[in-house]
């Protein structure tokens, strides 16, 4: 893989909501995955002498951000497990997977999203009738985007 190809590629992983990577070309196998803090991690950089910066006399330190309060009852919704293309039928010319006024079980395939050619089904986690289709088929989707609302 030449090294135009890497970076495009940690720079897509470094933009995409994705944890881990792994593309095998030729024989070669690249493996790309995310820490807890978000960071990309790769091989070993060649190490260089950091300057740690602290707050002078006069400043104090900024304080954390408050945490929101959580909603009173969480809304009952499917979300992307990824960003890509979402597809709502197995092919073009296929009846969609699921219609408003559908009842659906826990893990019932209820679409497609596709990215960098591989297709990832998207099941539900919870259970419910179809309230409403939120995203449209062939749209661009991020990760825990709403995409069917349950009642």
């Amino acid at each position: 893989m030449d090294t135009q190809a890497l970076k495009a590629l940690i720079d897509l992983f470094g933009r995409a909501p994705l944890r881990e990577l792994e593309i095998s070309e030729g024989g070669q196998t690249l493996k790309i995955t995310r820490s807890e803090q978000g960071a990309v991690s790769a091989p070993p950089a060649p190490s260089r002498p950091s300057a740690s910066v602290e707050p002078s006399a006069g400043q104090t330190p900024s304080s954390p951000a408050p945490t929101p309060a959580l909603p009173p009852q969480a809304e009952r919704v499917v979300t992307a497990p990824m960003y890509g293309t979402l597809h709502l039928s197995p092919s073009p010319d296929a009846p969609p997977f699921v219609a408003v006024g559908d009842t659906l079980s826990v893990g019932q395939q209820i679409g497609l999203i596709e990215a960098m050619k591989v297709f990832t089904p998207v099941k539900t986690e919870v259970a419910g009738r179809v309230e409403v289709i939120l995203a449209t088929d062939g749209s661009e989707v991020e990760a825990d985007q709403h995409l069917i609302r349950l009642s």
